[in-house]
């Protein structure tokens, strides 16, 4: 284990878990991004292209839990997952100093410091990657999102117009953000 389980409060005053993800939380997950991608145009799918089974994701967390730079993060409550994120460092010998996040949390459990919780996480995580940069992007519109990542220290530097068009043809842009630690 990359990550030791810990506890936290929320908001509401509401405890939950957060910890890596493991093989057994497979058929949950799928399941979870499911419901997860069908409550934000924020995310990159529709719920119906989640079309990976239980154990196709297996095999992907597996590959995430050998991996040395990723770790992919749960949010757990009584025994319900309801968040993840994700560290990935860049591979490449120039550019391993560098490190992606992402999070996402289901729309229930919004504003209450999950995503402030594991991006917090993630970059105390990053130390023992060995990381100077964290880079994030998130979708123009999402400013819940942007406030928490300003807040955080994080800083746009560039920004793909019309990245992604919904059902209804509303069109948003990629924006970029780093934040050097």
């Amino acid at each position: 284990m990359k990550f030791k389980a810990e506890n936290f409060e929320l908001k509401d005053g509401r405890i939950c878990t957060i910890r890596e993800i493991e093989v057994k939380d497979a058929a949950q997950m799928v399941e979870y991004l499911r419901t997860i991608m069908g409550e934000s145009d924020f995310l990159n799918s529709y719920p119906e292209e989640i079309t990976m089974t239980a154990e196709d994701e297996a095999k992907m967390i597996k590959g995430f839990n050998e991996s040395e730079g990723t770790l992919m993060l749960v949010v757990e409550m009584d025994g319900r997952l309801i968040a993840n994120g994700t560290i990935t460092r860049f591979r490449r010998k120039k550019m391993c100093h560098r490190g992606n996040v992402a999070v996402a949390v289901l729309k229930e459990f919004w504003n209450l410091g999950i995503g402030r919780k594991i991006l917090l996480c993630l970059e105390a995580y990053s130390k023992a990657l060995r990381l100077s940069q964290l880079e994030l992007d998130y979708y123009s519109g999402n400013e819940r999102g942007r406030i928490l990542y300003d807040k955080l220290g994080y800083v746009q530097v560039g920004e793909t117009p019309n990245a992604i068009i919904l059902k209804d043809g509303s069109r948003y842009s990629d924006i970029k953000m780093v934040k050097s630690i």
